[in-house]
This record gives C-alpha cells, structure tokens and sequence, in this order.
C-alpha cells in the first residue's frame, strides 16, 4: 500500500465529533439518496470521511487547425460539458425510505445542460488536456482514461471501464447520475483514484453516458474536486489499487489482522496522468472578507468572511443558497439555487478551505462581470 494509503487510513481510523447542527446538515443533504451496497472499505471510509470533515469545517493531439483539433477531444468536452447525451431534468418528488420504517419526501434539484462549443472549448483549455489515452488492463477489465485536465482546485476525467461480458466493478444509472454518482461494488478486485503528488486525493462524482455506455463498456465523466487547494508544482497521478479478492472479502474481514494482511497483499501502480500543467484560476481577492477563486472549469469561494456566516457554518454547503455567473452579455449561469431548488455543478465540496463547486458547463472567465454568493454580488474587475 502506498504512502498516501496509509496516511489516509491514519486519519480516518481517528473519532470525528460532528456538532448536532452538522449531523443535521449530514441527513438534510444525503437524505434524498436510496442506500447502497456495501463498498470497499477504503473508498467508502475515506469518502464519507471527506464530507464529514469538509461539513465541519478529462486521443492524441496533432498540430492541425482548431476545428479539427478540437474534435479529437469531442468526448471529453462532449462528455464533461455537452448536451448530447445528458438529459436535462426538472425537479423530481420522491418519497424515499428514511431507514426507521417510515418515508420522508424529497426533491431532487432540477439540472440544466447546455451546448458546448468544442472550437471555443478547445481556445479556452485545450492546452491543459492530455494528450494521449493511458490504458490498463485491471484483472478482467479494462481501464482507459482518455482525457484529463485540472486546476488547483478541481478536475475533470473523462473514461472508459470495459470487461467482456459485463462490467462488474462499477455500477451507474439514472438514478446514481442524479444523485451521488457511480460506485465499486463488493466484485471489484481494484480500485482507482486521482492523487497529486503532494498527497491530496480527489473527492469525486462519476456520470454514466446511459446514451452510449453498453453493459461491456461504461463511458464515464469525473467531476472532482480537491479537499485542499494544490501547490503550483503539484502533478496528478492516477492510482490503481489491485485487490488480492473482491472487496467484500474486506468488508467481511473479521480483524484488524485481516485487514492488514489485506493490504499488504494489494498492490499498487501510480501513473502520472498529465505534464500539461494547472489550469489557470483567476481571484477575487477580498482581503479580510476572503476570496472567491475561478477557473473555466471550477469555483471556490471562502466563506468565512463577508457572508455573515460562523467558521462551522462556512465549511457546510447547505449554507450555500444562490452562486451565480454573470457574464457582459447580460446572460447568467446558475450553478445552485435553494429557492427554485437548482443544481447545475458537477460536484460541490464543503471543506475547510471554503466551498467548491465542479461546473458542468464550460465558464469564460474573461466574459464574467460579476459572481453572486447568497446575496452578495462581487464584481469581476
């Protein structure tokens, strides 16, 4: 198990105490969300975890002309940005079991997905995507990660998941696209995740093209969002853990003594996914009221400050009513509305940095006038 493994477990194998507003939060925000099997113990830790802690406190490119260059990346920026296959849903009603016998009524926020102009996609981070596919056979699947690109507080993986016969360690639909995202299931003998070198792993929302994916092959887009914010010299590596058995073994494992034999067993590869660089973010620097940091791709805003909200509150998301993109032309992106009960991101992340928001459409920093939060406006000089 490498370095970043047993740090991870260090931390997590540590008591959290959660205040009763943030458990209240917690069950306000995964309420609307069915229950799942049982995953593997190292995702399912370090994820619900995160989210915790962050509560309280994506083909190789040749020099030709942009159009065509642009369209080598298509299922990257189609997949990441696009309208094709994603379908815009309005609010949903559910009444869902709350775990003690009874139903509670949710509502599943509407989402929106635009056109994505892949010339202008291209003009905007084309420079900072990979340029070749990385591939590896993982037991019976494999694994093909197409594009990749990130800044210094999110990213963007566009992939591919096949094995003849079915996938088996991964499952996505409908419902998980709304909600929480794909998963590894107790089959999976592997598991992946995106690292950067200094140590910091990638919280992500993973969405299945239901259009284009067959049962022998998944065509996913990561949304991810980093817990803490990245050094400019940090690169990004694709880490695959190899299982000795499928992770249910794990889950059953009786002792910690399993557990360990467990790991040592595993075995992992680490793969640096691009040289491209970061992204640029540009800032809005508020002095003593905070920042609110941006880039085409991501958002982060300090919200200790400025907003009339307590260090406890800043790092919980539900406290986030209204972020909105002016732009010069008079047009505007809502990337989430309490009220009308919008969601337009990728993913969102409360940490103890500030809150993070993964867009699921393509931002033009130049083109920004202006960046609601709640209810205050800050202009973009």
């Amino acid at each position: 198990m490498g370095i970043s493994e047993k740090k991870m477990r260090e931390i997590l194998g540590k008591d959290i105490n959660v205040s009763e507003l943030t458990e209240r939060r917690l069950q306000d925000t995964y309420r609307m969300l069915k229950d799942k099997p049982s995953e593997d113990k190292r995702r399912n830790y370090y994820k619900k975890n995160l989210r915790i802690a962050a509560v309280v406190a994506a083909i190789i490119c040749f020099a030709i002309p942009g159009v065509v260059y642009a369209s080598v990346k298509s299922g990257f920026f189609e997949g990441m940005f696009g309208n094709k296959t994603k379908k815009s849903t309005e609010v949903i009603h559910r009444e869902i079991d709350d775990g003690k016998g009874n139903t509670v009524a949710v509502d599943i926020p509407s989402k929106e997905y635009v056109p994505v102009d892949e010339e202008k996609a291209e003009t905007i981070i084309g420079q900072w995507v990979m340029d070749e596919p990385i591939t590896r056979k993982i037991g019976e699947h494999t694994l093909t990660v197409n594009s990749f690109a990130y800044d210094k507080n999110g990213a963007l993986m566009y992939f591919t998941l096949e094995r003849e016969g079915g996938v088996t360690a991964l499952i996505g639909d409908m419902d998980t696209n709304l909600t929480k995202g794909a998963y590894f299931t107790e089959d999976a003998d592997f598991y992946f995740a995106v690292e950067s070198t200094g140590g910091v792993i990638g919280a992500e929302n993973t969405y299945i093209d239901i259009e284009k994916s067959t049962e022998e092959k998944l065509y996913c887009s990561s949304y991810i969002l980093w817990p803490e914010h990245l050094n400019d010299d940090d690169t990004i590596q694709l880490v695959i853990d190899k299982y000795p058995a499928p992770s249910r073994e794990l889950n059953e494992a009786a002792t910690e003594e399993d557990e360990r034999i467990w790991w040592e067993q595993t075995q992992t590869e680490r793969i640096t996914l691009t040289d491209k660089g970061q992204i640029p973010v540009q800032c809005i620097d508020l002095g003593a009221d905070g920042y609110i940091e941006y880039s085409p791709v991501s958002i982060s805003i300090d919200m200790s400050k400025g907003l009339g909200l307590s260090e406890e509150e800043a790092g919980d998301p539900y406290y986030m009513k209204h972020l909105e993109i002016r732009y010069k032309d008079g047009s505007s992106y809502v990337i989430s509305d309490d009220t009308e009960n919008i969601n337009n991101s990728g993913y969102v992340l409360g940490t103890d940095e500030g809150y993070k928001a993964a867009f699921n459409r393509l931002v033009e920093p130049e083109q920004i006038t202006e960046i609601i939060v709640n209810e205050v406006g800050f202009p973009v000089q």
